[in-house]
């Protein structure tokens, strides 16, 4: 597949209204990772991202899976 550049570059703002996470990997006490599947409001898929979840994050996880929901939220919004 060949790329073509676009100038003037075409900027456009895209709002993240939701997500999906998978787990892509688990190391038992030790580090989970996950992809994050984020998405617009008309369920467009924006971007996909993947999470290495390890030490104190994983430690803190424990059996609360909001724990997961919540830390990824925080990625996204910080834009890690």
């Amino acid at each position: 597949m060949e790329e073509y550049p676009i100038y003037p570059p075409v900027k456009r703002t895209l709002s993240i209204c939701k997500f999906q996470y998978q787990i892509v990997e688990i190391k038992l006490k030790e580090s989970i990772r996950i992809a994050v599947y984020l998405f617009s409001d008309n369920d467009t898929l924006i971007e996909s991202k993947q999470y290495l979840i390890k030490n104190e994050e994983y430690a803190n996880w424990g059996t609360d899976d909001n724990y997961i929901i919540t830390l990824i939220k925080q990625k996204v919004q910080m834009g890690l």
